[in-house]
């Protein structure tokens, strides 16, 4: 099956699925019931690495989840697995894929850099804010509505790049290329999601407990959405930097929130609707 013809729905989306109150989660739950021959969901190592902050140990939670994971894509699995230089899509059961732990762990070492560059950027933190404010004669915040070339011209006056290009190439090239472990796709857009993350663009919080693997799998959520037919999400902050990759990397995937929508829920409806013409 092509990666064009799978629907993308991140683990908070999901969940929130099981009992959907709210008018936006209502409206999605309601099309993906009547569409369900027309819609193909699918999930990816990301759940399962959003799955596993259940708890130490494998939780009657945490194995309901994953047989509603299941049930829900009818274990249709999107998954980049180590040494391969391409996504694979197959059928395979959630909760024995979780228990056998062999999701990818490709961008661990990429972990290893961002940790790097989180704690550098958060010294240059204030040098970026009087950047902003005197150079581009902006609030801060302003980052968040920033072009390619502002960003480019933003990191290279923080001095930690060139631009968002060779700051992303840097990370990468200290992973290293190897024949058993091939740069992808993938690497190259979790690793430009969470940098827009590290610069100010639309930043999670560091705090909150989880932190560097949320801000892993919802890069890998974006990345894996960027290549379906459509990524929905009800995280504001990744809709953001998902749409900016989505120009950056010139995705055709079709891009939905169900939060913070301004005009009731009609837009969402149209857009949902489109996605079975």
């Amino acid at each position: 099956m092509k990666t064009e013809d799978l629907t993308y729905i991140d683990w908070n989306l999901f969940s929130i699925l099981k009992e959907p109150k709210l008018n936006p989660h209502i409206v999605l739950d309601d099309f993906l019931k009547r569409q369900s021959d027309k819609i193909t969901l699918v999930y990816s190592d990301a759940h399962l690495g959003d799955l596993a902050r259940t708890s130490d140990e494998l939780s009657s939670t945490r194995i309901n989840d994953l047989n509603y994971l299941s049930a829900k894509t009818k274990d249709l699995v999107i998954v980049k697995y180590f040494g391969r230089d391409y996504v694979d899509v197959e059928n395979r059961n959630a909760l024995e894929f979780y228990e056998q732990n062999v999701y990818d762990n490709s961008t661990a070492p990429l972990v290893q850099w961002q940790t790097i560059v989180k704690q550098m950027t958060d010294n240059y933190g204030h040098l970026r804010d009087d950047i902003i404010k005197t150079h581009f004669k902006l609030d801060p915040k302003s980052i968040c509505n920033f072009s390619v070339s502002q960003l480019d011209e933003l990191i290279k006056m923080i001095g930690i790049s060139g631009s968002l290009k060779e700051f992303v190439e840097f990370g990468l090239s200290l992973r290293g290329y190897t024949s058993t472990n091939p740069l992808t796709y993938i690497d190259y857009y979790t690793t430009a999601y969470m940098n827009l993350d590290l610069i100010g663009f639309f930043p999670d919080s560091m705090n909150e407990k989880g932190d560097f693997s949320n801000l892993l799998n919802d890069s890998k959520h974006s990345a894996y959405g960027s290549i379906c037919k459509a990524f929905i999400t009800n995280d504001n902050k990744c809709y953001h930097k998902s749409k900016f990759l989505f120009e950056y990397f010139k995705s055709n995937s079709k891009l939905i929130k169900t939060c913070k929508l301004k005009n009731g829920t009609s837009e969402l409806e149209n857009e949902l609707n489109n996605l079975t013409e």
